[in-house]
Parts: structure tokens; sequence; C-alpha cells
């Protein structure tokens, strides 16, 4: 291997091999400062954003592992380098659809660490695993004389294995409820405690018995503590960028808006702070291919059984205001936005005082609610129905032959079974389609965009034309197109360099389908 080239650190979670392999490490170490000035934090973040590396990373602070920093940014401020001992516990090597499995794993995970500091822990074996867990505390503190640091990855897997079944969900909280508990228990004996996880139990009984930690999960200061942003991305991977680019015969600045409409876009907090998804990333840059990596490594497998008989339509969970409560909340059938938005498929979009209005964040997540989930929920859409000519339509967006692709666009809506949709909604039905659609095909596609002048129906993006669409029913496509004009609905993008392309289109209520439609090429 060509030495000079960049190492990705696709599937490391290790601080320590990533630093001593010299892999690129995006520099999140200025936020350990920071988080000094408390105790106890929980963080939520999807799959594969890099919480366990960040565990890995404090780990290596707190045995004062000094040597791994150089050149970091908390070895401009760190003087002191304290070694304390470390608890770390992986709930990602449990099996978690069976309690007594998590409870081994606990107890093995436990007595390796008592291991590895040379600590006895006699009749271990006898003990119920939150004893376990509070006689390691005390018997670390006593050998070395320092206050226990406690980091926990995942806590929530055993949970979200089993929270379809109630009976089981409630067994393994039970369990667990006892093992999270000595965080208050033993106060008094430790230093620092981190937790993190993708969803959030944690109002739930799990932490009835510990003062609930620090939630940083929606906190403005810690927005980009996981995930890569903008920056991070043009000043680490500029050479990955570079070499995509050339794969793909594109100009680099247009490899890097391609790359942002395709990872970028999560939004995890008010601020308008946005982050790649770092494993997506990674992964592209690596093999200089634009995959989908976070799709295919099985984040949706629970997400799809979950939704399975679930009330809600698409259009509810990306059009409705949400507080920040109702965001932070356990997800349950009945209202499952708070899933869509912990485990990374919606995403902040905007805010108001104490309101949020989610989003898709990206094409990649597009892809996989479009294949994977939104057959699963979508009442009266067939997918199936819609891919016939999905390489001929793909083909006329991308050459900008609106006519072929409107074409078929009123080929595919027309085969929808909506005969039983009222008059009323049928616009709002058809328009969903559309962007179904798009979504199929991975373009970057975004509905009822909020501007100055109104909200804009539908803006599809493509690496070479950016599409504004506006809808209406029984009314002349002119009258769509001329308000496109009105309302300045294009504007936003008329900058952009990409060929822009206004369309107006007419949605029959007797034929269900597209019926007319104009456009206009703006900067030909």
């Amino acid at each position: 291997m060509n030495p000079s080239l960049p190492k990705y650190p696709i599937g490391i979670q290790s601080f320590p091999e990533l630093r001593n392999g010299n892999y690129i490490y995006v520099d999140k170490t200025m936020f350990i400062q920071q988080l000094l000035l408390g105790k106890y934090y929980f963080l939520s973040r999807p799959r594969r954003f890099g919480k366990s590396l960040f565990l890995s990373t404090l780990e290596a602070y707190f045995k004062g592992r000094k040597e791994l920093f150089e050149g970091l940014a908390i070895a401009e401020v760190e003087k002191e380098w304290v070694e304390y001992p470390v608890v770390r516990i992986d709930f990602n090597t449990t099996e978690g659809n069976d309690i007594e499995s998590v409870k081994n794993s606990l107890r093995i995970m436990l007595m390796r660490c008592a291991a590895s500091y040379a600590v006895e822990i006699p009749d271990y074996k006898s003990m119920a695993i939150a004893d376990l867990f509070t006689s390691l505390i005390l018997a670390l503190e006593a050998k070395t004389g320092r206050k226990v640091v406690v980091l926990i990855d995942e806590y929530d897997k055993a949970l979200i294995e089993v929270m379809h079944d109630s009976e089981k969900l409630g067994d393994a909280t039970d369990t667990l409820r006892p093992f999270f508990s000595v965080l208050k228990t033993a106060d008094e004996h430790i230093k620092f405690a981190f937790i993190t996880g993708v969803s959030r139990f944690r109002n739930t009984t799990i932490f009835s018995g510990f003062n609930n930690p620090n939630d940083i999960s929606m906190n403005g200061d810690f927005a980009s503590v996981l995930g890569i942003t903008q920056q991070e991305m043009e000043h680490y991977f500029q050479h990955g960028i570079d070499a995509i680019a050339r794969e793909y015969e594109m100009p680099y600045a247009d490899m890097v808006q391609v790359l942002r409409d395709k990872y970028d876009g999560y939004r995890f907090t008010r601020r308008k702070e946005y982050v790649y998804n770092p494993f997506s990333v990674l992964n592209a840059l690596y093999a200089r291919q634009l995959d989908d990596a976070w799709v295919k490594s099985g984040t949706s497998r629970i997400l799809k059984t979950y939704l399975q008989g679930s009330e809600f339509t698409f259009d509810q969970l990306t059009s409705k205001w949400m507080s920040a409560n109702a965001l932070a909340a356990t997800y349950t059938k009945e209202n499952p936005t708070s899933l869509f938005f912990q485990t990374g498929y919606l995403t902040i979009r905007d805010y108001k005082p104490d309101r949020y209005l989610l989003g898709i964040p990206n094409q990649e997540v597009q892809n996989a609610l479009a294949e994977l989930v939104i057959p699963e929920f979508v009442k009266g859409t067939n997918i199936d129905t819609l891919q016939d000519s999905i390489f001929e339509l793909s083909d006329a967006i991308e050459r900008g032959d609106v006519d072929t692709m409107m074409e078929l666009l009123r080929t595919m809506l027309a085969s929808v079974p909506y005969h039983e949709i009222d008059t009323r909604v049928l616009e709002k039905h058809l328009h969903l389609c559309m962007y179904i659609v798009f979504m199929m095909l991975g373009i970057s596609t975004k509905c009822e965009i909020a501007q100055s002048g109104g909200r804009v129906d539908m803006v599809a993006r493509t690496p070479w034309r950016i599409y504004v669409f506006e809808f209406k029913l029984d009314c002349a496509p002119e009258d769509a197109l001329r308000q496109i004009d009105d309302k300045g609905y294009a504007i936003p993008w008329s900058a952009d360099g990409r060929k822009l392309i206004k369309v107006g289109v007419n949605f029959s209520s007797k034929t269900r389908t597209i019926d007319s439609w104009a456009y206009e090429n703006e900067n030909d």
C-alpha cells in the first residue's frame, strides 16, 4: 500500500488503534475540556455515528495516555494528565433479546475490568449485577486511590431489541434499573460518567433510581461532537474528495456539493450546525464510490419492524412541528416521530421557540425510506408499480428532458390506487407520490420549503440541474409556473451554477394523476 495515501478508519472504534495506526482522525478532543465542567452525561446519536470511538477517546484521556493526544486540541490545554481507573461497559457485545445473556455479558465485562487492574472481588459469581458493579467501583478506588470513571456505550441495545414486546421490555427495564442505580448509590466514588445510546429511554423507569444525567443530545454546544462538519470535511478529506471527483470525472467543487447532498444534513440542535454521517463518508472516500453504506449496515431493520402496523403517514412525519419533549420521548407505535429522529431517518430542519420541524437529512436516507420503510406505512402506495420505468425516468431527469419526465411520472402516478382518496386531500397525496418517486431515484429532494414568499412545494437537485416544482389541482399549469415567479420561489437557487428548471404541474381530480404541465429553463 502506498504510505502517502490516507488511511480511512472504517469500523475502527479504538482511539489508540486509530492514533497508532496513523489513520485520519477528525479531532473532537476540544469537547473534553467542556465536559470536565460536569460529571454525568448522556448522548443520543444514530448508529454508526462515532459514539464508540468518542468513548474510547475519553477512556484514553482519563487513563492519562498523553502520547496519543499529541497534536490534538486537548494537548494544548491539559497539563496534568492524571490517570483514573476506568470501567467501560459496551452493550454492543450483549445479546439484547435475551436478558439473561445480557446479565452474563455484563458480569464478564465487569470481571475483565477487575482483572485488568488486578483487583479481586470474592463471591462475584453469586452477586447480583448491581452489587458486582458497586464492588468493582469500590475496589478500584481502594486500589488506585482515585475516583472511578464510568463509560457506558449503547446502553439501550437490550431495550431496542425487545421494544416491540411489552413483557420482555418490562423485564429488561426491571433488570437494568438496579445496574444504572449504582451511578447514584456510588456517586461519591465516581469521578465522571458518560452514557451513549440511540434512543431516549432515559425518560422511562430505567433511570428512576439514578439522578438523570445531563442530556447533551440536543445541546447546541455539542452539536458537532459527533459527525463531520463541512469545515472538517474539506480540511481532513481534501485528498479523498479529489480522488472521488476524478473517479466520477467531475470538478472538485461539484463533488463537494454531491457529497453534501448525499451524506450531510444531520442537525441535532436548534443551532444551524449540520454534520455528515461519518460512516458513509469514510466508506465513500475509501472506495471512491457514492454508495449507501449506512443503510446497508442494517440500520433500518428495527425501524422497519417497529413501524409495521403504524397508522402514521409519511407526510405527517415531515410536516408537523414537534416540541423538544416530544422528540426526546420514548417512541410508541402511535407516535413514532421520535423514533425517526433518534435513529437518524429524520433530522431538525427548522426551529421556533420550543418547537422543531423535522425533515429527511440527505439522499442516502431518502433511498432507505423509499426502499425499506415507506412501503410499510404509506397506505395505498405500491412502490413496485412505480419501478417499471425508473431508469428511463432517471435519464430524463438527468438530461433535463421535462416532457419525457412528466409523461413517465403521469403513467406512474396513474398506476397508484388512489381511487378512494377524498378529493380534498388528493393533491397532497399525489404530491407525496411525486416525492417518493424522486426519493427512489436517489435525488436530493425537499418538500414545502419555507421562504419569505411562501412555501415551495418541492425542489429536486441533481449534480447538474435543480428543479423547482409548484403543484395545483384542476388549475392551469401556467398559473403554477407564474406563482413560482411571483413568489420568488426559485431565487435561492438562481445563483447556484446548475441549470435551473421551473415546473408548474396540474393534477386532475378526474384522472387522479398529472394532467398537464408547463416549464421554463431559467438560465439556459
